[in-house]
């Protein structure tokens, strides 16, 4: 059965790795076939993770939202330890959403993520601990380092295709769709309005995913090494100022 979705002026959806904007009047879609659907209020993005409980929404959401889910689940599992350790009664939660996973169903896994904001918004001791971590996390290393992390490994999968490069690179699709999901939530997250970066670096990190988008699109359709090495560089550049190296 078609799933049926309406969606209002300028609204914007996440349709397998692509967004979707609805630009003008109320409009219907009908989408079928089985594709990863989330509707914007339900798109988390880096800059909107600003609590320990949104961090484990944003790590369910890439496993929802990934060809290899399980490239996401140690980031999901780290994250998920820290809250039980931080707040043991939230393990019925954490069990929930465990669950969900396990048994491949990611979209009721985020449905439960949500009752784990929730919660964590209820309880004012967690939800200010939780603040205050991923506040910490934002403000130095944590998210920071997640980051840098997540570029790694997409450029360590583009390296991977570049050295074993021949007339039909082995894995290459899926380290480019990868490689695109990531530069598309950096995107989202460096245009909001309340991104606090200054301007200057968001207009660099824009220009940066500008380029990588087209790389990008070079690479789907006259696939060349030299596409790959672009990429990679600027990836493994921008996760070393994360890290405080650059």
């Amino acid at each position: 059965m078609a799933l049926k979705i309406e969606l209002k002026p300028n609204e914007r959806i996440l349709l397998g790795d692509c967004v979707v904007t609805n630009n003008g009047q109320r409009t219907r879609l009908m989408v079928e076939g089985k594709v990863p659907i989330l509707r914007e209020k339900d798109i988390m993005s880096l800059g909107s993770a600003n609590s320990l409980a949104k961090l484990i929404y944003l790590a369910v959401q890439f496993i929802y939202t990934a060809k290899r889910p399980q490239d996401h689940h140690a980031l999901y599992v780290r994250l998920a330890d820290e809250f039980v350790k931080r707040a043991p009664s939230a393990k019925p939660y954490i069990e929930s959403i465990n669950n969900r996973i396990l048994t491949g169903e990611p979209y009721k896994a985020l449905k439960e993520a949500r009752k784990l904001i929730a919660y964590e918004k209820e309880h004012l001791d967690m939800h200010y601990a939780s603040n205050a971590y991923a506040k910490t996390a934002i403000d130095t290393a944590g998210p920071r380092e997640l980051e840098a992390n997540l570029l790694l490994q997409a450029a360590a999968k583009l390296q991977a295709v570049h050295d074993s490069w021949r007339d039909k690179p082995s894995g290459l699709d899926d380290a480019i769709l990868y490689n695109r999901r990531l530069w598309t939530v950096f995107l989202d997250a460096v245009t909001s309005e309340g991104n606090r970066l200054p301007a200057a670096v968001r207009e660099n990190i824009r220009r940066l995913g500008v380029f990588v988008m087209g790389e990008t699109f070079s690479l789907m359709t006259n696939p060349k090494p030299d596409h790959l090495t672009s990429i990679i560089k600027i990836n493994r550049g921008i996760a070393a100022g994360l890290r405080g190296k650059a």
